[in-house]
């Protein structure tokens, strides 16, 4: 006996229903999978977050690298909490004593000054260059009808001797005086106080340098352990 027309229809209409059906689920579900996949936005914010916390600590350029000249001496102003040992044999965290900020990484000022005492020049120029261990290195040029004649080459270590405004004295090893009395009008500035124990009869001043001159020909002299 034939089959009934509409049974028969009813039956392969199924499949295609059920088929119908799956692929709509699928086309829905397809943008809802793409958008989690390729959705950055909390990826974005967290690294703009970082970015945010991490401040100036991203990598410095040239003019900011931190010369030690040894690394001995001070420790600077964001080196981790050293672990200090108390009676009862307990550890407790001591965070070193922060250096102002001017002297708290390599900075090279330069300018003109007058011709050290003894001398036969007219003037000299000087560049001198600060790192946070607590140790200076300079340069003396001195000059003869505006042509360099001679060079010096000192180090020793700062000591601050005023914080408003702050003021440094460059001492040498085995000196009775200082090398010279500074102080820093801002962080790009410093006043010459008086320089080989002498105060200048006119205003000099040394203006930081955009490239830290780390005085080579000190290189093969020992660090000083300054304190």
């Amino acid at each position: 006996m034939p089959a009934h027309p509409s049974f028969s229809a009813s039956r392969s209409l199924k499949p295609l229903a059920a088929a119908a059906t799956l692929a709509v689920l699928a086309a829905c579900a397809q943008p809802q999978e793409s958008a989690i996949r390729y959705d950055t936005s909390r990826e974005n914010t967290h690294l703009d977050a970082e970015t945010h916390a991490l401040g100036d600590r991203n990598p410095r350029v040239a003019s900011q690298i931190q010369l030690g000249f040894g690394d001995t001496g001070r420790p600077q102003a964001q080196a981790p909490a050293a672990a200090a040992t108390t009676e009862a044999g307990q550890q407790q965290e001591a965070a070193p004593a922060a250096l102002p900020r001017p002297l708290a990484e390599a900075r090279s000022f330069l300018g003109t000054v007058p011709c050290p005492s003894g001398m036969a020049c007219e003037a000299s120029r000087f560049v001198v260059t600060l790192a946070p261990s607590g140790e200076w290195r300079a340069r003396t040029t001195m000059l003869v009808n505006n042509q360099p004649a001679h060079t010096l080459v000192e180090q020793g270590c700062w000591d601050v001797i005023g914080d408003s405004p702050l003021r440094i004295a460059l001492v040498q090893p085995q000196q009775d005086t200082a090398k010279a009395d500074l102080t820093f009008q801002n962080s790009n500035t410093l006043k010459v106080n008086a320089l080989n124990g002498v105060q200048p009869m006119l205003e000099h001043r040394l203006t930081r340098q955009a490239d830290i001159d780390a005085i080579d020909e000190l290189n093969n002299r020992p660090a000083l352990a300054c304190s």
